[in-house]
């Protein structure tokens, strides 16, 4: 199975890239399996400045919670870091936990749902989306910040950072290297565990096919006035 970004993380990794450009460094960290690093290494090119892969056979089957933990303890060990740009939720599971925890464990302000990060000179400014529009914050670091899907683009690597990258390797971490007991990672250290795992088809929608654009229109504007039938 081949690996990629989640496409929260693809945007939280350009809006980094960008505000590097100002003035500033960025280190990608994530954990998963071994054969992650070759990936990380790709990343490079980008323009990261440094890749670390939190990698160990004791970590498999973390939750979100056992993951944070060793995410918090990277970064402890990494830093310090003025703001830290998550995805704000995976493709798989979905469950948007990690920013939100992650930042509890470091004692950090989270801001959620972000479209636009840009800095001041008055500190960071995050352009939030919510229920009733766009909510634009001025927040002072350290921050955890978790990006909205499609936000950013990512941008493609050149020839020539590609070859440089090449050169570059992702640094590795095991439970060790960040002092985490066996009892604190993987399932042993989760709170939650996925018992089942089901594939529901949610069946076919009873519509009704119209031909003439005009009865369309009408049955449009119907539902737009809550004037429809069921």
């Amino acid at each position: 199975m081949s690996l990629r970004l989640n496409i929260s993380d693809e945007a939280a990794l350009e809006a980094g890239l960008r505000l590097k450009a100002e003035d500033g460094i960025v280190t990608v960290l994530t954990m998963g399996p071994q054969k992650a690093e070759s990936f990380l290494s790709e990343l490079l090119a980008l323009g990261v400045d440094e890749a670390v892969l939190i990698s160990d056979e004791k970590m498999a089957g973390a939750d979100t919670y056992a993951t944070a933990k060793a995410l918090n303890a990277a970064v402890r060990k990494l830093g310090p870091y003025d703001m830290i740009l998550c995805g704000r939720r995976a493709l798989d599971g979905e469950t948007g936990q990690i920013p939100g925890r992650l930042a509890s464990s470091l004692g950090w302000a989270c801001v959620s749902n972000v479209e636009e990060v840009g800095i001041d000179n008055e500190g960071i400014v995050l352009h939030r989306r919510t229920e009733d529009g766009i909510e634009v914050l001025r927040c002072v670091p350290p921050l955890v910040v978790s990006v909205c899907e499609y936000s950013y683009k990512l941008r493609l690597p050149g020839i020539q950072a590609m070859r440089q990258a090449k050169k570059k390797q992702a640094k590795v971490l095991n439970a060790s290297d960040l002092n985490l007991a066996a009892e604190e990672c993987g399932l042993s250290g989760s709170l939650t565990r996925v018992t089942e795992m089901r594939a529901i088809f949610p069946g076919l929608r009873n519509c009704k096919k119209l031909s003439d654009c005009k009865e369309l229109a009408m049955v449009i504007q119907a539902e737009i006035r809550g004037t429809g039938n069921e």
